[in-house]
């Protein structure tokens, strides 16, 4: 097996905004607030790149988000009961055969 495009992973280092080289990320002021822990001397600081605050906000988003979209599910309801809703087969097997690759 080839495994191609692979990046360097650099741990515990700070990452460069594009265009930013390295030497600059390491002396840009940390995003985080330190920990002074009970004795007030230095503690452990912790650095969130933007893309990670970004993420935890999608997540706390989704989160608070209704588990079902009961607008969505009324209309639907409406249209069946009316005898208006119309899907075919095709679709219907479209969407198993979707959702069936996504879950493996």
């Amino acid at each position: 097996m080839k495994i191609d495009d692979l990046k360097p992973l650099f741990v515990n280092q700070e990452t460069p905004a594009a265009g930013e080289s390295r030497a600059k990320a390491r002396t840009r002021p940390a995003e985080a607030e330190t920990d002074r822990g009970e004795a007030g001397g230095p503690g452990d600081v912790v650095r969130l790149s933007s893309r990670a605050r970004m993420v935890a906000r999608a997540n706390e988003l989704a989160a608070g988000a209704p588990e079902v979209r009961e607008e969505k599910v009324g209309e639907l309801r409406r249209r069946i009961d009316a005898g208006t809703y119309d899907v075919s087969g095709r679709q219907v097997a479209e969407a198993m055969l979707r959702k069936s690759i996504t879950e493996v």
